[in-house]
């Protein structure tokens, strides 16, 4: 099994309500077999957002993710953020095919959620990586403290 990199913008991003957010994620692997992208707010578990196992657009309300297998990159992409959008944006790829599968978050320094996880298989046979996790914040109006 081949090594994955993920890799998706860092910091914090703060977006005015109605304005829309959007991150990229680039990603490395030899066998790729799927790309998911995961909301988590604060205090919950992940909830997928979307899952492509090929190039593409999926649009879910006012959340669209797009992806390209070629370039080996994915978007993600929220219209008229709200307040309820504040979240850790995560991606993952998966680059073999899962049966069942423990997770292991990583805390980072400063205890400000994850920063990655990797997903493994007892046999070993998965590699799936969320990386460089993503706050939004959004703001009602200048001079208002970002929600989180």
């Amino acid at each position: 099994m081949g090594q994955v990199t993920v890799t998706q913008q860092k910091g914090q991003v703060t977006v005015k309500q109605k304005d829309t957010f959007q991150t990229t994620c680039t990603y490395q692997t030899s066998n790729f077999r799927g790309l998911l992208w995961y909301q988590q707010r604060k205090g919950q578990a992940p909830q997928l957002v979307s899952y492509h196992a090929g190039s593409g657009l999926k649009r879910s309300d006012r959340f669209s993710t797009t992806l390209n297998t070629t370039g080996k990159y994915s978007v993600l992409q929220v219209e008229e953020v709200e307040v309820s959008d504040s979240a850790l944006y995560l991606c993952a790829v998966q680059d073999t095919l899962v049966q069942g599968a423990s997770l292991a978050v990583q805390e980072p320094r400063g205890g400000r959620g994850c920063v990655c996880a990797r997903l493994s298989l007892w046999e070993g046979a998965l590699s799936c990586v969320l990386a460089a996790l993503l706050p939004l914040c959004t703001q009602g109006s200048a001079g208002e403290d970002p929600v989180m």
